[in-house]
């Protein structure tokens, strides 16, 4: 079963356009609706007086049609009137700023006002609903983690105690922390403060601690608000919707609390990657699942209203990425929202009604795909099967964003970079933990994998000696899980598995300085920095940007030495080693000490994968397609703009005559497939 549904905020609307609305919704096949996420201040207009007729009514309407319910704990947004019961509620910026109401997610996740108002609410919502076989799933607050963390003194306390937590003393604290360095020794607990404005440069373990001690607060409330509802009904789903890449919070750790996972995903339609950004955020939500349920939660049926300038999908755009993502594992596709608000912040945010109505392309597009969908039976236990993984640490992440690194690129950008190589290649692909198991995977890729503590190289090392092959870049094994840097040179721990030592870190300017007149004689005379040229004697030469690495094989005898298999010929770095191989036990470690340009990674990723085993889905695809197996369904999207014949090499059709499928452009082929 595959669901189709939207966010739907009745409160913004009249008795009689909601009527209208259910009716539309069985006319497109909406089969859940998300409800009540910022409903806070219609549930409880007063402090501890409910109103729920409004609420009973429509999960009569609903049910009445046969749509269910994803049933919202409405914490996501305080109500006016909480203001009055905590003049502090507000959260702090890093400045000191206390911010005011007026949008949504402006509390102070710490305040005792908050955190009984809403548990509270929670309470009574899942006394009243839990058990309603109306509403099959609940969502807790929503988007956690968005608004830029509170730094208030209520926050450090907390901080202060997650910290006596950890470290247990002062001194195993200070150690962490590096305090020796600029005098930064903390002799008590009050010197302890949120990571705020400074005079120079923070802490780096601070701030890793601080994004670690955030992640797990906000967890806690979504956890206290689970917790209330299973008590009522121990079966009930609860699950919030995660935002793809977000960089605050570890949802491994999020996931794993939860019963289903769900997603927001907004590929922007004018970026010819949006279907590739499109697939990163549906393989990792799979990934992250460990096999549960994932669903889109909110997606867009046309444009957004926050980007500077908000194209919407084109025509078959919104029908074609949904179909991508069941194609990649998703067991249903909502929207935010139903109906496009006439007023508020998302006004202009696109919806399945739109401000003209129910008519026009776009509507036939929503009514389509809900009928297809509607016809699609797809069971959970379909599943993608991957071969290559990608390792994805949160912590990692954090450290990288939190040190003074030698460039300022984002922490996910490598990872990015190959997860889009694979999907251009198309080589399924999931995202690994430092806890999970891989020992199903052919390829594990560490891209730009900054903090490798030793427990994670000693799983890593025991995957390569087992017969897997593992890829590490760039920045990979520079500090362990206190921030601090690996002697001995990096990957640290991991460099007896590669067989390599990073000497020095080489970023290189993105911008070429301004020229030098030619009267400056000395100037003239200065060459900008040249890593120079890198040449492997299998792919020829590769082209780079950004980051070079000068490296040097660590000395090994026998047939497990290490092997360059490209290197620096000229300029600055020649003979300087780029990227290296060497062969441990079953498997293989291959380091590469480079960002490699686009063209070049796609070379050198669909290499390693072909080595280690691991090959495209269908082979020798057409320009656009993107072709994904799940089950025994075989999925051919084509996002170009002409229509393209696949050949299903190395894969047999249910049906002996489906050995060459025309697919449309932007459109979808579903192939059934001889099972496995």
């Amino acid at each position: 079963m595959i669901r189709y549904g939207c966010d739907y905020n009745p409160e913004q609307w009249d008795a009689a356009t909601i009527e209208e609305d259910v009716r539309l919704m069985a006319e497109a096949g909406v089969d859940l609706v998300t409800l009540g996420v910022f409903a806070w201040a219609e549930l409880e207009p007063r402090p501890g007086e409910y109103t729920f007729t409004w609420l009973d009514d429509l999960l009569d309407r609903l049910g009445d049609a046969g749509i269910d319910v994803d049933l919202a704990t409405a914490t996501a947004s305080t109500p006016a009137w909480l203001g009055d019961v905590d003049a502090e509620l507000g959260s702090v910026d890093r400045w000191g700023r206390r911010r005011a109401g007026g949008a949504r997610g402006h509390h102070c996740p710490t305040s005792e006002a908050y955190q009984v108002a809403s548990l509270r609410l929670t309470s009574v919502l899942a006394e009243r609903y839990a058990r309603d076989p109306r509403v099959v799933m609940w969502h807790s607050g929503n988007e956690y983690g968005g608004p830029e963390s509170c730094r208030c003194d209520r926050c450090g306390r907390a901080f202060v105690a997650w910290l006596r937590r950890r470290y247990g003393d002062l001194d195993a604290l200070n150690a962490a922390w590096g305090t020796a360095f600029w005098s930064l020794r903390l002799s008590r607990w009050e010197h302890v403060h949120p990571p705020r404005a400074t005079s120079d440069l923070h802490n780096p373990a601070h701030v890793l601690d601080w994004d670690r001690f955030r992640s797990d607060l906000l967890r806690a409330q979504f956890r206290a608000e689970r917790d209330l509802i299973k008590a009522v009904n121990p079966d009930a789903p609860v699950m919030t919707n995660f935002m793809g890449l977000f960089p605050d919070l570890d949802y491994w750790a999020w996931a794993r609390d939860e019963d289903l996972v769900t997603d927001d995903t907004y590929p922007d339609p004018a970026d010819p990657r949006g279907a590739q950004d499109n697939a990163l955020h549906l393989d990792l939500m799979r990934s992250l699942g460990e096999g549960k349920p994932f669903l889109v939660l909110e997606q867009a049926v046309g444009a957004v209203q926050w980007r500077d300038v908000n194209t919407p999908k084109r025509p078959g755009q919104y029908r074609l990425w949904s179909w991508q993502a069941v194609a990649r594992g998703a067991q249903g596709v909502c929207q935010f929202q139903w109906r496009a608000s006439v007023r508020g912040a998302e006004t202009f945010h696109s919806a399945m009604v739109g401000h003209a109505g129910a008519t026009g392309p776009r509507w036939q597009e929503v009514v389509r795909l809900g009928g297809e969908l509607a016809a699609l039976d797809v069971g959970v236990d379909e599943r993608v099967d991957a071969d290559v993984a990608i390792l994805l640490d949160w912590h990692s992440q954090w450290a990288r964003r939190a040190a003074h690194t030698p460039d300022d690129d984002a922490p996910d950008a490598e990872l990015r970079r190959w997860h889009a190589a694979f999907f251009e290649l198309g080589i399924p692909t999931d995202f690994v933990s430092v806890d999970s198991d891989l020992s199903g995977y052919r390829l594990l890729v560490l891209p730009s994998h900054f903090l490798v503590s030793q427990a994670t190289a000693e799983r890593i090392t025991a995957y390569v000696e087992q017969g897997g092959h593992v890829v590490g870049t760039y920045l990979t094994g520079v500090v362990d899980d206190t921030q601090g840097v690996h002697a001995g040179g990096y990957p640290g721990p991991l460099s007896e598995l590669f067989g390599v030592r990073v000497l020095e870190h080489w970023p290189l300017p993105v911008q070429a300085p301004p020229p030098v007149p030619a009267a400056a004689r000395i100037s003239t005379a200065v060459g900008a920095p040249q890593a120079g040229r890198v040449v492997s004697w299998q792919w020829g030469e590769l082209e780079y940007a950004r980051f070079v690495e000068r490296t040097e094989l660590l000395a090994a005898d026998g047939n497990d030495a290490a092997l360059a298999l490209a290197a620096f010929v000229d300029g600055d770095l020649a003979g300087s080693p780029a990227v290296v191989t060497r062969p441990r036990g079953a498997g293989r470690a291959t380091y590469v000490a480079l960002s490699l340009a686009e063209e070049a990674l796609l070379t050198v990723a669909g290499a390693l994968a072909a080595d280690a085993g691991a090959h495209p889905t269908v082979p020798g695809l057409p320009p656009g397609i993107e072709a994904v197996r799940r089950g025994d369904r075989l999925y051919l999207l084509n996002h170009g703009d002409a229509a393209r014949t696949v050949a299903l090499a190395g894969l047999t059709p249910a049906d002996a005559d489906a050995s060459d499928v025309l697919v449309g452009p932007r459109d979808v082929r579903v192939v059934e497939l001889a099972p496995r």
